[in-house]
């Protein structure tokens, strides 16, 4: 800013500037720096407007009053550092989720079918809790001990969930609780599905009732006389056992 040819200035100094001069020229800044920058905050990842008003740059943590200020401040030495910073951490990030998927390949396995199993429905003598008991035998099994989780209708993917309400429909005068035709929500939320895997099988499903709720302990993998399951390596078959409540 130009203080020469000012009232009591001296030659190679700088008169007293007043606060309209002041205001001037901060207009004049500002005037330059949003012609020269064009200010696109939906787009920029790293500054928001806070409840006050203000901008705010979440990558250097600092507030500024206007555009203007936030403007100054994406030129300075501060922004540039930690903008280098986060490239070099985002790159490091990147090369060791490429490392990760690289290591772990896909599995590939041919399904050889469904396995024969059986299901029972059972009373226990004591408390008179009804359940099922279900063996499967795997005499082909390739991996360590089979899996299997109780899934809602929301976590199948599209394809088994309208496999599993076909079925349902189909099978729907063999059971014994009457269903609405028309009312597939009803079915959605009625019943869950207990699905056991063992490579190289196909998956077995198991619809149960929803609103029976099954007597099992609150702790994950965790096992009790009225829920429990058993994995014979020497027969190659599972047994997998639970009571309602």
């Amino acid at each position: 800013m130009d203080y020469s040819e000012r009232v009591n200035s001296k030659k190679g100094a700088g008169g007293i500037a007043s606060n309209e001069d002041i205001n001037v020229q901060t207009k004049k800044r500002v005037q330059e720096l949003l012609a020269t920058h064009v200010l696109d905050l939906d787009n920029d990842p790293y500054v928001f407007r806070n409840h006050l008003g203000m901008l705010e740059c979440k990558l250097c943590l600092t507030t500024h009053i206007n555009e203007s200020s936030y403007i100054s401040h994406l030129g300075g030495r501060k922004h540039h550092l930690n903008l280098e910073r986060r490239r070099i951490l985002d790159e490091k990030q990147n090369k060791h989720r490429q490392q990760d998927t690289e290591l772990v390949e896909k599995r590939h396995w041919k399904k050889i079918g469904k396995p024969t199993y059986k299901i029972t429905k059972i009373r226990d003598p004591d408390s008179l809790k009804v359940g099922l008991l279900i063996n499967i035998k795997l005499p082909k099994i390739t991996v360590d001990e089979p899996m299997f989780k109780i899934m809602s209708y929301h976590e199948l993917t599209s394809k088994n969930q309208n496999n599993c309400l076909k079925f349902i429909e189909k099978t729907k005068e063999e059971l014994s609780e009457e269903e609405d035709d028309d009312d597939t929500e009803n079915l959605e939320k009625k019943y869950q599905y207990l699905v056991i895997s063992a490579e190289p099988y196909d998956n077995v499903a198991i619809i149960i009732p929803s609103h029976k709720k099954i007597d099992k302990p609150r702790e994950e993998n965790k096992m009790s006389d009225s829920y429990w399951w058993h994995w014979d390596i020497d027969t190659k078959e599972f047994f997998l056992q639970f009571l309602y409540k």
